[in-house]
């Protein structure tokens, strides 16, 4: 799950570069570490805040390679995730900027930029303020969440049943038990 983050974290970045550049920004994405260096406002800061899984996983039907033993059995499983982000924009012009970046959503160039990604942004709220206080210096300040959905994949090998031996109980009386052609079971 560790390259997942990271890959939706450059992924994030990217855009979010893009659509400040696109802008006439020089402004500086970064990830929010809490009270980690920060640059110098303007700039804009992303965070985790949290991931479900929605739905129920779907899986691949398992095929058998008898050329190749080794993939034999190997199961594909997707499962839509469903990632919450928060970006803050610090500094002059804040607010315009989260609106500038909320607004790219909508546009064909960045849903298409994510999309070769693989991920959708299918919601995002409103653009507030947020005045920040950091140590004594209270500064321009603006946050909106939105949310991420990518189809996470991951692999499995279920392996194998080679055989089945069914034991009837004891108590069963197999001598009325018949097939659906009426034929009573000889062995009874």
């Amino acid at each position: 799950m560790i390259a997942e983050r990271q890959y939706i974290k450059e992924a994030i970045y990217d855009w979010v570069s893009a659509v400040v550049a696109d802008a006439g920004r020089t402004s500086p994405v970064v990830w929010d570490h809490s009270d980690g260096p920060r640059p110098a406002p303007p700039f804009v800061a992303l965070e985790f805040v949290g991931a479900s899984t929605p739905g129920s996983p779907n899986f691949d039907m398992v095929e058998v390679d008898l050329e190749n033993p080794e993939d034999a059995g190997v199961q594909e499983i997707t499962r839509p995730v469903r990632r919450a982000l928060t970006m803050y924009g610090f500094g002059e012009g804040a607010i315009d900027l989260l609106e500038t970046i909320k607004e790219s959503i909508f546009k064909d160039k960045y849903i298409t930029m994510l999309a070769l990604k693989g991920l959708v942004i299918p919601d995002a709220l409103e653009v507030r303020e947020n005045p920040a206080v950091r140590g004594v210096d209270t500064e321009n300040a603006a946050l909106f969440e939105f949310y991420v959905t990518y189809m996470r994949v991951m692999s499995d090998s279920p392996g194998w049943v080679e055989t089945v031996h069914i034991e009837p109980p004891a108590d069963l009386p197999m001598d009325e038990i018949t097939n659906e052609g009426g034929i009573t079971n000889p062995s009874g």
